[in-house]
């Protein structure tokens, strides 16, 4: 049969047509990967990775974040910005949050503990990704021709692969940190809509639907308080019209919220606590009475702390002080300053040991059992303020040591114009980068654009841009002490737990707790914080002999420690971390080869070890200049700039001893120059020992020194410290019987 033109062409057809689509029944993955390929200009290499994460830089920048629901809102106003501004609060909280319910009506807060839900710190750092999966790859490649001659090598399309997976992750983390930022703007208008205000019966509801969202991980149950001397325990103390009092152990339906809110009240005390801690509050509770401390004290637990731990710490604030400093019951009595007799001269000092107004509260059952995971370790302080009773709340350690009556932080006259007093940590030379900083601007009402300019909720300002963390150094706050008005700063602490129990990129970004106050008050809109204005300093004894200085021919002087310390503008000393011992763990064996504890005999190095930290001096090391500029910069080449220029000073004892080549000799102190940086680490304790340093040399041309300053302790001082140590240090207590475990 002959074939018509037509006929032929049909056939043809009909055969392009067949193999197109198996074709398309084949591997669509593929097929797109074959025709990209063909296509293909992505280049990989250092400045092609460089201008990508430039910009992502751009595309992550605060600036660009505008609330997801911003515009849906302005268009109930018909988008008249000025008409929003004069609506009356009650009436755009009532839009705001029927739209917010609307758009999720299943919406509430997620803790992004799981692996795929996370923010990935590495969008701009595209380098750094790709050489992590190549590692990966290879270790695979290398692991399935084991024993092969074949060598593994990149693929071009290994590489498109890669650069996908980048492309993905970068999308992901723009939308989960814009989710975040979304979570801070509700969580701000939600405190402006309903806390403190008046509400009518709509509202409260709304308010209750919002609260149980918000914080899912509130159960209906209060804190129980134990009663001193007893083994009952009652509930939250709330103080009725007719001047009575009920002890409330659940809500019966009232808003957690707003019950903490209302009956929180007076000043006090708050240490976070598990069993672990004991023997430091034990310690801590004595240093309170020698101090005459009459704030009441509330000891905040899960549930996770011994009964005899509680027995023991119960009989150190109780105890009569004949017994608490009885030095037949201290087997160290006469090992350290012997000649100090505390139960003859406690009075000299002005003591008089007081017994403390004690409370163990037990917060196990207000955190619904699905969440008991989600606190650990330092994020139990955040909840210890949130459930205790107190309004001004003076959070403390464990280990911490007040030099000062507790009293004196709330006469601050930080507090009294804050209703915060915060302390500087250490200024080490640690960086964060961009994706931290710019991170946390975004949950920050920061913008002028911004449902929060509607509210008349304040934008943050230089205070909080400008200030150590923002502008490039990873350490601002030491958390050993934090002295917390509630009621004022209450949307601050509410903003403390979604920062809490969001894994990443937070807690990479913090160490603990350590930044969260401040973080918080400011993603809040509250900028009404204040620190003390001397920075972090190393508490101990300044290094006299030459022969135990690491620079001997420097004319910085010295402080080696494993304690760093608070002093306020006038010079007083407020108080340390790290307890009062020299090492919080005796390593004496380990560190006796180590200098400059090599140049002491056996029985200075045994007193050493032994005793209590002595201190004469303080040393707070210069300040650093700005790592980075405020605003949070997309061109990271300053940055860069100023981190190479570590490289052309001379090193430092932590640094001139690192990667030795195998037999060669350690340099243990430098003769030709002296400190480069105001903070020196040491192996000595454990690695927590550091040397403070008073003049350090200039980042600045113009200058040969960045100068610090050193405090010497008169002689009253020194024996008042002296005297704290040795109360810190007495074992002269009874110890409680063995019981069985909560």
């Amino acid at each position: 049969m002959r074939l018509s033109l037509k006929r032929t062409v049909f056939l043809i057809f009909i055969l392009i047509f067949l193999s197109i689509s198996i074709l398309l029944l084949q591997s669509s993955t593929k097929l797109r990967q074959r025709w990209d390929l063909i296509w293909d200009t992505e280049i990989f290499d250092l400045d092609a990775y460089k201008v990508h994460n430039l910009q992502n830089r751009r595309d992550f920048h605060y600036t660009n974040y505008l609330y997801s629901g911003y515009n849906n809102f302005t268009k109930a106003f018909t988008g008249d910005l000025d008409r929003i501004k004069q609506t009356p609060l009650k009436d755009k909280c009532n839009v705001y949050f029927n739209q917010f319910l609307q758009h999720d009506p299943e919406w509430k807060l997620t803790t992004r503990n799981s692996p795929v839900d996370r923010f990935d710190k590495s969008s701009d750092k595209k380098q750094s990704f790709f050489k992590e999966q190549q590692r990966k790859l290879e270790d695979k490649f290398n692991k399935e021709h084991r024993g092969s001659d074949e060598k593994f090598v990149v693929t071009r399309e290994d590489n498109k692969t890669i650069s996908e997976q980048f492309n993905k992750n970068v999308a992901k983390s723009k939308a989960i940190m814009h989710e975040m930022a979304d979570v801070t703007t509700s969580l701000r208008v939600y405190g402006k809509c309903f806390i403190g205000q008046e509400l009518d019966e709509g509202q409260k509801t709304t308010f209750n639907d919002l609260s149980n969202r918000f914080f899912p991980f509130l159960t209906n149950k209060l804190p129980l308080f134990k009663v001193q001397g007893e083994d009952r325990s009652t509930g939250w103390p709330v103080l009725k019209e007719d001047g009575s009092t009920e002890y409330k152990t659940d809500l019966d339906g009232d808003n957690y919220i707003e019950f903490l809110y209302k009956h929180s009240r007076g000043k006090g005390i708050v240490i976070s606590a598990a069993t672990r801690h004991a023997k430091d509050i034990m310690k801590l509770v004595k240093i309170l009475r020698a101090l005459n401390n009459e704030l009441p004290i509330q000891i905040m637990h899960k549930g996770d702390i011994t009964k005899r731990s509680l027995e023991w710490i119960e009989s150190a604030a109780t105890v009569d002080v004949e017994e608490l400093l009885n030095p037949s019951l201290d087997p160290n009595d006469e090992s350290y300053m012997p000649e100090l007799k505390l139960l003859e001269s406690y009075k000299d000092y002005g003591s008089y040991f007081p017994k403390q107004k004690l409370q163990f509260v037990n917060i196990a059952n207000c955190i619904s059992k699905q969440y008991k995971y989600h606190f650990p370790g330092y994020s139990n302080k955040i909840l210890a303020v949130f459930f205790s009773t107190f309004d001004d709340v003076l959070l403390l350690d464990a280990d911490t040591v007040p030099l000062v009556s507790p009293k004196e932080f709330f006469e601050s006259q930080e507090y009294q114009r804050s209703g915060t007093y915060y302390f500087q940590d250490r200024s080490l030379r640690d960086t964060n980068d961009f994706i931290e900083t710019n991170f946390f601007t975004t949950l920050f009402p920061a913008n002028e654009k911004s449902i929060d300019t509607l509210f008349d909720i304040p934008r943050i300002t230089e205070k909080t841009l400008n200030n150590k963390y923002m502008t490039g150094w990873r350490h601002y706050q030491e958390a050993g002490v934090v002295a917390f008005n509630k009621r004022q700063h209450y949307v601050g602490l509410l903003m403390m737990f979604p920062l809490s129990l969001w894994t990443e990129p937070v807690q990479s970004s913090i160490w603990g707790d350590k930044e969260l106050y401040w973080l918080a008050l400011s993603a809040a809109g509250d900028e009404n914080y204040e620190f003390n204005p001397v920075a972090g300093a190393s508490i101990g004894e300044k290094t006299v002999l030459q022969n135990r200085k690491f620079y001997p021919n420097s004319p910085s002087n010295e402080v080696c420690s494993t304690h760093p310390g608070h002093v306020n503008k006038d010079g007083k000393l407020l108080w340390i971390n790290s307890g009062f011992g020299y090492c919080k763990k005796n390593g004496s064996f380990r560190d006796r080869v180590k200098f400059p504890l090599s140049t002491f005999n056996k029985d200075e190095l045994h007193q050493l070890f032994n005793s209590p930290l002595q201190i004469r001096a303080a040393i707070v090391p210069p300040d650093l200049p700005r790592f980075r500029e405020p605003g949070n910069p997309i061109n990271g080449e300053p940055e860069e700039q100023f981190r190479k220029t570590w490289k052309f000073r001379n090193k430092d004892i932590d640094e001139i001893n690192e990667n030795l080549p195998y037999g060669a000799q350690r340099t243990e102190f430098i003769t030709e120059w002296g400190p480069q940086k105001g903070w020196v680490k040491n192996s000595i304790c454990f690695g927590y020992y550091y040397c403070a340093y008073d003049k350090v040399q200039s980042y600045s041309s113009e200058k040969e020194f960045d100068e610090g300053k050193l405090y010497e302790f008169d002689e009253d001082s020194v024996k008042r410290y002296n005297y704290l140590s040795k109360v810190w240090n007495s074992a002269g207590l009874k110890k409680p019987g063995t019981s069985k475990s909560n």
